[in-house]
């Protein structure tokens, strides 16, 4: 089973998102990271549209105040699954668990109050009012608990007899503290005999709460971050304005603009090849992260996007090399691709992203790897993307490039700081057998040795 906490470190950018959620409740983060890869349709479709219904309501500024009140009172939930277990397997509670169960039970009415004001129904909390009569025999509806006098009149009895003999008799009055104790032991027996009935519903009522704050925190980041809802998809993947929210953010603080990109991924492999720098690593990167972003009930990085849910994203980005292990890149590269391959040969409907594959190996011998992956690939009518450099390839599968450098548009000293700015990161589509070279004229523009680039120019194959 994959779930969130499986892969937020293994999905580049995938913290940075789940950091971003204003989780009002340290329950909520245990909830979310515990949440399932979702697969099936019905399953995904549902915690799609249930975030859309959130976000409508938290965007709309009618609601300002009630998700402000709405927050304080999510920000308020503790995890009481402890107490909860207690009275599901029929134990007797002290007076903090007591509270701890009342508390919450007010805060659960209060929440489904706020909600009913605005006739929201996704969600629906089970009722918890008997459980505050329970807990509240006097109903003031406070979040406080002791043994009240009003459980019993002979505890009240024994009270006042007590508070008034205290001065002038100890023996009797230590006497009725006793006998006080034995009363209040047997309340507390009742009491959490009675809240066994009600065992089911408020662990149902504490994972609903959770469920409200993760809706909650996933529509105000889709809003604060300009992502859109995705659209299911049979047949391609497409997105229009797809970006990297979290190098989004670091260009924004350097006042500089992410560039955007549209690509579409039909059931067929496709082959992506550009400069160095020109991004087709942070395209693979911010693919996965999309795609696991939908499957996880997210919305997603672009201005548009139809999705074709996938059973697994398999990847082969980085250098993947293990001191650890012992195994070299491109062992290591070779055991992620055999992976890939597996999958295909098994029918798996998956979704392959692979960088610059077999970079690490002989020209000659990379090259063979390269053509007879995407024949594989392309046989087994799966969405994929390969990133390379190598020329020649005897491959008919479609082919997208980084447009890359704009020499024309250079009108002063570029430096590794601004570099970028002069950078297309837009794909286009390209039937060329050749890969573009553009090593030496961006090592040129950035003030490299001269006679070195002379000398490797000379060394260049035409």
């Amino acid at each position: 089973m994959t779930t969130l906490r499986s892969i937020i470190d293994k999905v580049n950018g995938m913290r940075y998102m789940v950091e971003s959620l204003e989780l009002c409740s340290s329950l909520a983060k245990r909830h979310l990271l515990s949440s399932e890869y979702l697969y099936a349709e019905e399953s995904l479709a549902k915690e799609i549209e249930n975030v859309d219904e959130m976000f409508s309501i938290a965007k709309d500024a009618v609601n300002t105040d009630l998700i402000e009140k709405l927050k304080m009172k999510l920000g308020h939930i503790l995890d009481i699954r402890g107490s909860l277990n207690n009275i599901a397997n029929a134990a007797v509670l002290d007076d903090i668990q007591l509270f701890e169960v009342k508390r919450f039970a007010l805060l659960v009415s209060e929440i489904d109050a706020l909600l009913s004001s605005i006739d929201y129904k996704t969600v629906v909390l089970p009722s918890l009012e008997k459980v505050i009569d329970i807990l509240d025999p006097d109903k003031k509806r406070i979040a406080h608990f002791y043994i009240y006098p009003s459980y019993s009149n002979v505890l009240a009895g024994l009270r006042k007899k007590q508070e008034s003999l205290k001065d002038e008799n100890p023996e009797e009055c230590e006497e009725i503290r006793l006998k006080c104790l034995e009363i209040e032991d047997e309340i507390r027996q009742n009491i959490s005999r009675e809240l066994y009935e009600y065992a089911k519903p408020l662990m149902e009522a504490l994972d609903s709460v959770a469920y409200i704050d993760i809706l909650l925190a996933k529509a105000i980041q889709a809003d604060k971050m300009s992502l859109c809802k995705p659209k299911m998809s049979v047949d391609n993947t497409s997105y229009e304005g797809l970006f990297n929210p979290q190098l989004k953010e670091v260009l924004l603080a350097q006042s500089k603009d992410f560039q955007e990109i549209d690509i579409c991924l039909y059931e067929s492999p496709c082959l992506i090849t550009g400069a160095n720098m020109a991004g087709k690593t942070v395209v693979l990167k911010t693919i996965a992260l999309a795609q696991y972003l939908f499957q996880f009930g997210f919305f997603v990085p672009a201005k548009n996007a139809e999705i074709v849910p996938v059973e697994d994203i398999m990847m082969s980005i980085g250098d993947d090399q293990s001191e650890m292990n012992g195994l070299s890149s491109f062992a290591a590269e070779m055991l992620n691709i055999n992976a890939i391959i597996k999958a295909v040969h098994s029918g798996k409907k998956v979704l392959a992203l692979i960088d610059e594959l077999a970079r690490t190996t002989n020209p000659e011998e990379g090259r063979a790897i390269v053509n007879a992956t995407i024949d594989i690939l392309e046989n087994g009518n799966i969405r994929s993307l390969v990133t390379t450099h190598y020329n020649g390839l005897e491959t008919s599968c479609r082919k997208l490039r980084v447009k890359g450098l704009m020499t024309d548009k250079i009108t002063s000293d570029v430096t590794i700081e601004n570099i970028n700015d002069y950078m297309d990161y837009s794909l286009v589509e390209n039937n060329d057998d050749i890969v573009p070279m553009e090593a030496l004229r961006i090592a040129a523009v950035l003030g490299v040795d001269k006679q070195l680039l002379e000398k490797a120019d000379k060394y260049t194959v035409r």
